[in-house]
């Protein structure tokens, strides 16, 4: 029997060997570092961790450096492997093939996949806990019409209609499209009562966002652990884990809880969700600041300010290109249509045969 003192929601890590572009620090260390820094302080803090997803930013073709790396982060101290679903990121089509690398972490035992047929189980502060799950591409279940036999191991009772309740928590891990305030632009599935589980942990959205109650399901945006754009959005987003512990819990350090939220399951068994904060860098000390143009420059010869910001851009390159496809698509306007169409293809060949 798994016995913690909670549960620990990793958001999102978006490991990858290439730098993103407008990064300019060494983003696949850093990420790394991120992600063995929540494994580290779950077992510091007895804390079960479950990974929300999108482990790889790239589904195939990884390095073998990194893969390796991720496996000496998870080490051996999950058993069977740590408790994860995966995201799109992680497929290259809407499931998952052998050829993808997070299929190697399956197979190698490193990962375990949470499901509703195979689910985490385990004891938190004397409460009863189940953690299942939804990948990515996959219809999130009408309801939990489970109990747990004697050895915790079997889901039985599938027909009942009505949830028959021995368990004190039933959380849910997703990765999806969820139509919260927020993330109105993108959200497909609205949050509503799903009979037997209290809580929806979902990934994917990579900014936190407020938990959404229906009645007795509640439905919680974590956020991710890393920021790889460069956006309002990800200024303002302070990278962070979602803890699940019972209210008296003192293992969670409060000093670094940036939001909490209280709930009670369906069984009437109140719970809490910290945010803690994972150790990070300024915004404006891991992005390149965007190129404005001034007043002065627009008075000066034409394209004599869009020369000026290539050099700079030139000077501040990243692998990706991405910050010099992105001011081109919003500059060669100015000019000639004969001339802006051969300024990205021109672009758009060098960019190809760096990557």
């Amino acid at each position: 029997m798994n016995e913690k003192d909670g549960l620990l929601f990793i958001g999102d890590p978006h490991l990858e060997s290439r730098i993103p572009g407008f990064r300019k620090d060494d983003y696949p260390q850093t990420a790394l570092k991120k992600f063995a820094w929540c494994l580290r302080y779950a077992r510091e803090k007895n804390l079960q961790p479950i990974l929300l997803g999108d482990l790889f930013h790239l589904p195939q073709d990884n390095p073998n450096w990194l893969l390796s790396q991720i496996i000496e982060s998870i080490g051996d101290h999950y058993g069977s492997g740590l408790p994860a679903i995966y995201g799109n990121h992680d497929v290259r089509e809407n499931f998952r093939k052998p050829n993808d690398s997070i299929s190697i972490l399956f197979a190698g035992g490193h990962l375990q996949l949470v499901s509703a047929e195979t689910p985490w189980t385990g004891v938190i502060g004397e409460r009863r806990v189940v953690v299942g799950g939804t990948v990515w591409g996959e219809k999130l279940p009408k309801q939990f019409p489970a109990a747990l036999n004697d050895d915790d191991s079997k889901i039985i009772d599938k027909s009942e209609t009505s949830v028959k309740r021995e368990s004190d928590l039933v959380a849910w891990v997703t990765h999806h499209d969820i139509l919260i305030p927020g993330y109105e632009e993108a959200g497909r599935i609205r949050p509503k009562l799903i009979p037997g589980i209290d809580v929806i942990v979902n990934g994917h959205v990579h900014r936190r966002l407020e938990p959404v109650r229906k009645d007795g399901t509640n439905w919680i945006t974590a956020g991710n652990i890393t920021r790889r754009a460069r956006s309002d959005a990800s200024r303002l987003h302070i990278p962070a884990v979602a803890c699940i512990v019972p209210p008296e819990n003192t293992t969670v350090d409060t000093d670094e809880t940036i939001e909490a939220f209280d709930f009670d399951s369906q069984s009437g068994v109140p719970w809490t969700i910290r945010w803690v904060r994972v150790p990070h860098q300024p915004f404006d000390e891991v992005f390149h600041p965007e190129v404005l143009t001034g007043p002065d420059e627009e008075e000066a010869d034409e394209g004599s300010g869009f020369v000026a910001d290539l050099r700079e851009l030139t000077q501040r390159r990243t692998d990706s290109g991405a910050g010099l496809m992105t001011y081109l698509e919003q500059n060669v306007g100015q000019f000639d249509d004969t001339v802006a169409k051969e300024i990205m293809r021109l672009a758009t060949e060098v960019t190809q045969s760096t990557t």
